[in-house]
């Protein structure tokens, strides 16, 4: 009903600001008949912890639903632990989609409760209570009559004043403005009918016929009446047991200028946040503590309480309900403004016919493959729970043997699978063929007639790995048919032959335990597939290898010609998505062609006269433009070492070349294709669909050889 209206009366470019929790479905229903409208939703309560959350039977739905939204005030931990998505700083990404999460602490009109004060009706009814109330400390509680205000404690905690402190009886009156709401309700009538038995055993204990320490109205004041009241109080007690801002508050605050007043106020109040530092903070469940704040602030010296006074009513006058939401609306349309730079468009599918024209005409081609997804058969993962025995081993498709061979035999191409698998599973599948196998995200490399040799960054900090493991160990135990590989730079938990719903719950726990625990401090990065958990070393990424790798195959094959066509295919997870813009003309050639401190005998990198000319194709040029701001690396081929490294076997480093003579790369924009197997958010600049369509081209393309 709420999107009917606002379709009816939308214009483009409106802003929609949706509020609280009543309307967590509406940003959905917005985003679904317009995915341009700019949608933001508040909160005016805090957000359920996530073990309160995913109590609801549509806690899923909910948090999807708020997700539609451009900006969202609160809820990180819920979609982590409940959706299992990744919370960063600036939000929730979901789909390659950042939803912004932010604070957003409301204000009050202040300016109109400071003129009301001056009014001739509020002057009045000022003086009526001075009079009223002469010779006693007046203190106050605003609140509406509802479990989480903390009503019932406040009165004990009162009462445990009175009791503590004879010689403040009949010197001091609370007056509890209680405004009733849904009266209909069992347990509002049960909470009014507690509230009114302790107000009269407390009156009935510590009043006299002339006077009653609680004056308690169960019904709201006018405006000018409140702020009257507001004016002449002492001492107000905000006691929330679970609240919001609570603009009592602040309203207190905006009317204290001439008697400085202090106030208590509940830590579990979002006020507490921004009025801490003037105000007591109490926690309303300690009756005693709030017994003792009452004595603190009524025997408090004057200079303190102008002082604390000071703090608060600065914040009030200019934290305003209008800057709120000038703060709010101007973040929105700034997400929105940065939502639409960073989303990339879909990639459109890998031209085929243009690929192996170019692939055909080129002099020297290397060609880098993915392997899980890329090269293998898709796992099928029916919707039933149950019947998913398959395989735990990854196999090479059956179908590529033929295309591989041939790709692999062909004097003029280079064959690199890229891969985070153990080097025996490359071994394994691919050590017949006449290719370079580099196994762990690049940090293992060989030619399949060669041995093993690491291209592992230095001081690379592994002390994680031990705790790790024992998390990865424990889930593994309780998660049936997963399995997790233990690397050299990496620890992987796969769950892809597990039962789906359960490996996803068991996935979610997983990401607790490790970010709470074992690498809350540590030097690591954590890549989400679809169905696994990698904690990796910093810096362990495919891009990050690949000129090191490169680097390494130039000087084996003693190569003379330069790289003028590249074909770079992987279902790579966002973390190696840097191997795809390693190879972007206009990202990496100014790196790569970095002067070289030391003169040396063989390739160089790219020397500024040999710079190509960049062009990319007219599909994938506008869209590219706006994301490729970063630099990559230099290419600096490792320096000579041998020895052991983190493995059984004897690892040499890669050798130096000593000179440079010429370039590695001359490579045109129209002969780099980089493209994404299943996975329409990627910075590649193609897409295919699945590893069928990539078994596919590479038969054409090993037909199209010359």
């Amino acid at each position: 009903m709420f999107a009917d209206v606002v379709n009816a009366h939308y214009e483009e470019g409106d802003v929609v600001w949706c509020h609280d929790y009543h309307l967590m479905y509406l940003p959905e229903c917005l985003k679904k008949c317009n995915t341009k409208m700019k949608v933001g939703w508040f909160l005016h309560t805090p957000f359920p912890s996530s073990e309160i959350h995913r109590t609801l039977p549509s806690r899923s739905e909910l948090l999807r639903s708020v997700l539609a939204a451009d900006l969202v005030g609160h809820f990180v931990s819920a979609c982590t632990r409940i959706l299992g998505l990744e919370g960063t700083p600036e939000g929730v990404e979901d789909q390659g989609r950042l939803t912004r999460v932010a604070a957003f602490p409301i204000g009050i009109d202040s300016a109109r409760f400071i003129r009301a004060l001056e009014l001739p009706q509020v002057q009045e009814h000022i003086k009526e209570l001075k009079e009223r109330f002469a010779g006693r400390k007046v203190m106050l509680g605003v609140d509406r009559l509802d479990m989480i205000k903390g009503i019932p404690q406040k009165l004990l905690a009162f009462e445990k004043f009175l009791e503590e402190n004879p010689c403040w009886r009949g010197k001091v009156v609370l007056l509890q403005i209680a405004v009733p709401t849904r009266t209909d309700v069992p347990e509002y009538q049960k909470l009014t009918s507690q509230v009114h038995e302790i107000v009269g055993r407390i009156n009935g204990r510590f009043g006299t016929l002339t006077a009653v320490p609680i004056h308690h109205l169960d019904r709201s004041l006018d405006f000018h009446a409140l702020c009257a009241l507001y004016a002449v109080t002492d001492v107000a007690l905000v006691t929330s047991l679970r609240d919001g801002m609570n603009l009592v508050s602040y309203e207190f605050v905006a009317c204290q200028d001439a008697k400085k007043g202090v106030l208590i106020l509940s830590e579990f109040a979002g006020a507490a946040q921004s009025l801490g530092a003037g105000a007591i903070l109490v926690n309303p469940w300690n009756i005693i503590e709030v017994a003792a704040s009452i004595g603190q602030a009524l025997n408090m010296p004057a200079g303190e309480r102008e002082k604390r006074h000071c703090h608060n009513f600065h914040h009030v006058i200019m934290h305003t309900a209008q800057e709120w939401a000038e703060t709010f609306v101007s973040e929105l349309n700034e997400t929105v403004v940065e939502a639409q730079l960073r989303s990339s468009e879909v990639p459109p599918e890998l031209p085929q016919n243009d690929a192996m024209e170019r692939y055909s005409l080129s002099s020297n081609r290397l060609l880098i493959l993915g392997f899980n997804a890329t090269l293998t058969e898709p796992v099928d993962t029916p919707g039933s729970r149950g019947g998913q025995i398959k395989e735990m081993e990854l196999k090479l498709h059956p179908e590529l043997g033929e295309p591989l061979t041939a790709l692999c035999n062909d004097p003029k191409t280079t064959v690199v699978v890229l891969s985070g698998s153990d080097r025996w599973v490359l071994d394994k599948n691919f050590g017949k063929y006449n290719m370079w196998l580099a196994a762990e995200n690049g940090m293992f490399l060989r030619h399949t007639k060669g041995d093993w040799m690491t291209t592992m960054p230095e001081h690379l900090n592994l002390e994680w790995v031990d705790s790790v493991k024992h998390v990865f160990e424990y889930f593994t135990e309780r998660t049936p048919r997963s399995h997790f590989d233990f690397r050299d730079t990496s620890l992987v938990w796969t769950y892809k032959y597990a039962d789906v719903e359960f490996g996803r719950l068991q996935a979610r726990d997983m990401l607790q335990h490790l970010w709470t625990g074992p690498i809350s401090n540590a030097s690591v990065d954590v890549v989400q597939g679809s169905r696994s958990v990698e904690v990796r070393a910093v810096g362990v990424t495919k891009g990050a290898a690949i000129d090191r790798i490169l680097g390494e195959i130039v000087h084996s094959k003693s190569m003379t010609t330069p790289i003028n066509y590249v074909l770079c295919i992987g279902h790579f997870l966002g973390k190696d998505e840097d191997v795809y813009t390693f190879f972007e003309p206009e990202l990496s050639f100014n790196a790569l062609s970095m002067a070289r401190s030391k003169p040396c005998d063989g390739p160089s990198l790219l020397p500024a006269e040999r710079r190509p000319q960049l062009k990319l194709p007219a599909s994938r040029s506008g869209a590219k433009s706006s994301t490729q701001t970063k630099t990559q690396r230099p290419f600096l081929p490792p320096d000579r070492r041998t020895g052991n490294y983190h493995s059984s076997v004897s690892l040499q480093r890669p050798t130096v070349p000593e000179k440079i003579s010429w370039s590695v790369l001359d490579l045109q924009g129209d002969n780099y294709f980089s493209c994404a197997v299943g996975r329409t958010q990627t910075s590649a600049r193609y897409l295919l669909g699945s590893s069928y369509d990539v078994v596919s081209f590479l038969e054409r393309l090993a037909n199209a050889s010359p």
